[in-house]
This record gives C-alpha cells, structure tokens and sequence, in this order.
C-alpha cells in the first residue's frame, strides 16, 4: 500500500458503513457568538490547520484526498450539514445564539484528532472576541500507518477471528438522544470504594442499568482506546482507535464492585500497545481485506456489512470517554465555555454514550435505537443508587441526524 493509500485506509471503514457516521461537537460559550469573528478564527486556523480542508476524490474504485481552496463559510444555525458539502469539504462549522457546532464525517478524524482543531478555532475567537493572547500552534499529522505492516506482524489475527462468533442482535429502530449530566466528584469516590478507575466503575454503572433497561442475562459491551501511543504516531489526527467487546453476565443485584472489579482488569489489560496493536490488526484486517476488492464502492458495502455482521461486531451498547475535550488542556480557555456536549450515532450497537467531562460535570451523551422509553431515569437509578449526584437525566427526543 503506497502512502497515498495510506492517508486515507485509517478512515475508509465510514464510507463501508450503512449510513454516514457523522460527528458533532457542541460548545456553548459565555456569550452569543459573533458570526463574523467566528467567520475570522476559522480562516485564521485553517491557515495552521490544513490537514481538515481536504476534500475525498474518487477515482475509479480508490479514494484519495486533495487540498482545497473552497470557500468553508461559517454557517448561522443548528441543521446538520450533508458531506462532502457543495465546496466538497467534509467539515462544518455553525452556530446558533451561544453555541457553535463542530460537525464533521467520521472519515476525517476521531475526537482526539478533531479537539485540537477545535480548541485552536476557539481560542482564535477568545482572541478576537475577548483581546485574550492564545498563539495557537501549527496542526500537522503524523504519517499514516502501514495496516500491512501490522497485519504482517500479527498474522494471527485474521486466524483468531474467524466469524464464527456468536451474534448480538441490535435495536434499530429510529435513534431518540438522551443526555445525563453528573458530579464527577461522586464518581471518582465510587472509584476509590470500588478500588478502580472512574471510567471502570462509569462502564460497570453503564452494564447495570443497559441490564436493567434491556432485561437480559448478560451485556456485550463496546469501549474505545486510543492507539496513538502504541502506533508510535502522537500527533495523529486520523482515526486511531482500537474498540474493544466484553461480554458480561449479569444480574440485577450484582454488586457495583464486584462488576466494576472485572471490568477494571479487562481494561488494564487491553490498555498495552501490544492489545491495541493485535486489535487494530482484527479489526481493520477485514476492512483491508474489503478496500483490496477490485470493486465498486456499492459493492465492497455490502460484503463489509456482511463480514463485520457475523464476525460478532455488534454489541448491546458501546462507551467512549473523551474527558477533557480540548487539546491541549486549557484552563484559560474554558474560562469562556459554559457547556460542552459531543453527538455520535450508536453504529453498531443498540446504545451509543458519548461522555465528556468539563467544570466539574460528566455528561453522558446518549443516542438510543431501542423502542422503549425510559432510559434515561434507568440511568439516574443506577447512579444514584450508588451515592452519584444526577444534576440531569433527559429525554431529548428524536435524534435529528
């Protein structure tokens, strides 16, 4: 695979995907945006930025990607955008009162690789808005990495996952969006009853309500790592995640500790650069095995969604934790946000939670496939029930993507 290839194999699982993944960060500042200056610090950061002002070109049946010069004016509103948009670019910046929307398709970049754009947008605008003296430094990525090398480094892989494993059946019905919002103090001091880490004992919370919401034995769920660190590629701003399934009997009386125990040492585990590695190479070697395909992108779909499906990929609900959500951590920059939420849609499982911390506060971002109300006061029990102080549990309604 030549670099050309490269560049893009890191993303190209999202054009595979039955529907378009886009993503949506939704930052809401202190005071009403100024279109104008916002219009000003995007121009201003995409001068330190290019890698996002790329536009995808196909041709015959590979894609490649090509700087452009379009126009990407600042659009006034919520409505989330179509990509490629009319200028081909596949990203969107918006607003609406006090909040701005960051919206891009998953193809692009993971949320680690979008905060430091959007984090340089905005204290571009803290400058211009607030006479603050942000610098902001030139974003440039690290080369792609080389799936054939790792394939070749980790050739059981492919043998270990032989689609043979069984198959959750997920809800997919029209998604509903709820959001819960918590104090991370109270988590944290979960943690150290339990003697793990916060995002353990959030994902054995998370287990015990999805059990409780979906009736069932057991859950399969989903988390994300980020792999930068055992690609050897740190200022990576593709895609670089290795997702992780564990299935986990349940039932309703099981202590928080006990859960969140098991799921605190599945997580160590799989947190070395060699898991990741190993995972990269079981997940992507079936992508790469569909993008070798002399065949129609309309086509490579469906035999993707074909493979992905019986090789046991879906799961009951995944779990990704973004916590800080500026790169790098600012202080003084969220001296000007008062709220901060990001927006996924639940791809391959029932239940997608995007969760993010900011001033004290977790909140969950949650997009729900299944047909049933309520979701959200599970939640709410399953955190309180536990000494977890719930500042929010709402049902949003119908997801609007």
């Amino acid at each position: 695979m030549d670099a050309e290839q490269r560049s893009v194999f890191q993303g190209i699982v999202y054009y595979y995907r039955e529907n378009m993944v886009n993503c949506r960060y939704q930052v809401t500042l202190k005071d009403a945006v100024d279109g104008a200056l916002l219009q000003q610090a995007l121009d201003a950061a995409r001068a330190k930025a290019p890698y996002y002002f790329q536009k995808p070109v196909w041709e015959k049946k590979l894609l490649h990607l090509e700087p452009s010069d379009a126009p990407c004016p600042v659009r006034q509103g919520s409505a989330k955008p179509e990509f490629p948009d009319e200028n081909g670019l596949i990203f969107a910046l918006s607003y609406e009162g006090k909040v701005v929307y960051f919206d891009w398709f998953h193809f692009l970049a993971d949320g680690r690789g979008m905060a430091p754009f959007m984090t340089m947008v905005l204290q571009f605008y803290c400058n211009l808005r607030y006479g603050t003296a942000f610098e902001g430094r030139t974003l440039e990525t690290d080369p792609a990495y080389d799936i054939e090398d790792i394939l070749a480094k980790y050739p059981e892989s492919q043998v270990a996952n032989d689609m043979q494993r069984p198959v959750v059946q997920t809800f997919e019905e029209t998604p509903t969006c709820c959001r819960i919002r918590l104090e991370k103090a109270g988590l944290v001091d979960a943690a150290l009853r339990c003697g793990v880490k916060p995002f353990s004992t959030l994902t054995a919370l998370l287990c015990k309500a999805v059990q409780a919401y979906l009736d069932k034995d057991e859950v399969l769920y989903s988390y994300s790592t980020d792999a930068r660190d055992a690609l050897g590629a740190p200022n990576a701003l593709y895609n670089c995640v290795a997702s992780f399934q564990r299935k986990l009997p349940l039932t309703a009386d099981a202590p928080l500790a006990e859960v969140a125990v098991g799921v605190d040492a599945d997580l160590k585990e799989n947190l070395s650069a060699e898991r990741k590695l190993f995972r990269i190479a079981e997940q992507m070697g079936w992508v790469y095995r569909v993008y070798q395909q002399k065949a129609s992108l309309s086509i490579k779909k469906r035999i993707f969604q074909m493979g992905e499906y019986i090789s046991g990929f879906p799961a009951d609900f995944w779990v990704s934790y973004l916590g800080d959500p500026f790169a790098p951590s600012s202080p003084e920059l969220t001296r000007y946000i008062e709220d901060f939420q990001t927006w996924v849609p639940a791809d391959g499982a029932s239940i997608g939670l995007e969760c993010t911390s900011l001033h004290g506060i977790i909140t969950l971002c949650v997009k729900n496939k299944v047909p049933r109300p309520g979701f959200a006061e599970v939640l709410r029990a399953a955190f309180e029930a536990e000494g977890i102080k719930v500042l929010e549990a709402a049902e949003l309604g119908a997801d609007n993507t």
